[in-house]
């Protein structure tokens, strides 16, 4: 099924521009998220904050960048993002934060009791979903190396046993970057069977702040788009480098962007045609 919610292209990806994630929800769980504009739509959920667009703009995982611009949702993740949708003439309606998205969408998947898949970074986190969501799969993978083929492999096929024959609609990934996305590459393409998971949700550490394993920042903070300045205060020695050294590049993101504004920037898609169908059928 294809998607009519409406997407503007930033920086070569087709951002879902909605007021609110009320329609991205229920596109989410209603099968209907594919983005007709893409030629070789991958099922999977991606939000992009400033950190996320300058790992893609430097390629260093080749997987991970092919995994993003194949996404068929694409959500603005860092407020960053939607002030530079803004300047380059391609405004974003809102931020659609990746913990929010989660924070809404977890409630829904256990009241309807759908099969899903949760692929967790802590044991701690695992006794949660299991908790709230029994009849959830849950999986939490040893430590490994995004590039090591043998250890995808291994967690896919822990991942497929977890399920013991059943086929989860929803996969939600909350593993750091880039391993979350060189796995959902691996999953994506390693699933046995003609019927496969209908959305793979790349959303680190998301449901760690549903269960209050890590705090989130206030809503007024949230709100005006300083998110990242409470992490940087609860942890300046991991972050600090992260923001003010790597993440400057944004900058010059931007303003490549705005030089290229006539052939990169686009009004809202909507595109007629659909990409072919794939021949793996997701649920």
């Amino acid at each position: 099924m294809t998607s009519d919610l409406p997407r503007r292209n930033l920086f070569g990806l087709n951002f879902v521009d909605t007021a609110d994630l009320t329609p991205v929800i229920e596109a989410i769980l209603d099968g209907s998220g594919v983005d007709p504009a893409l030629e070789d739509p991958m099922p999977v959920l991606v939000t992009p904050n400033v950190d996320l667009l300058v790992h893609l703009d430097r390629r260093d995982s080749p997987i991970a960048s092919e995994v993003i611009r194949r996404a068929s949702y694409v959500l603005a993740d860092g407020q960053p993002v939607v002030w530079a949708s803004r300047w380059l003439g391609a405004p974003l309606q809102t931020r659609l934060a990746g913990s929010t998205l989660i924070a809404e969408l977890w409630p829904r998947l256990i009241a309807e009791e759908r099969p899903v898949l949760v692929i967790a970074a802590s044991e701690e986190l695992a006794a949660h979903v299991r908790l709230d969501h029994p009849d959830a799969h849950v999986v939490v993978p040893p430590r490994f190396d995004a590039d090591d083929h043998a250890a995808l492999s291994a967690i896919v096929a822990s991942c497929v046993a977890a399920c013991g024959g059943d086929v989860p609609g929803h996969v939600i990934v909350g593993l750091s970057y880039p391993k979350q996305y060189t796995l959902i590459d691996e999953l994506v393409r390693s699933w046995p069977g003609p019927v496969a998971p209908r959305l793979y949700l790349a959303v680190g550490a998301s449901l760690e702040f549903v269960y209050g394993l890590q705090k989130r920042a206030p809503v007024w903070m949230q709100r005006i788009g300083m998110e990242w300045l409470y992490r940087f205060a609860h942890d300046p020695k991991r972050l600090f480098r992260r923001y003010f050294v790597d993440d400057m590049v944004f900058f010059a993101m931007v303003w490549r962007a705005r030089r290229a504004a006539p052939a990169t920037v686009a009004t809202p898609a909507t595109v007629a045609a659909p990409a072919a169908t794939p021949t793996v059928e997701y649920r």
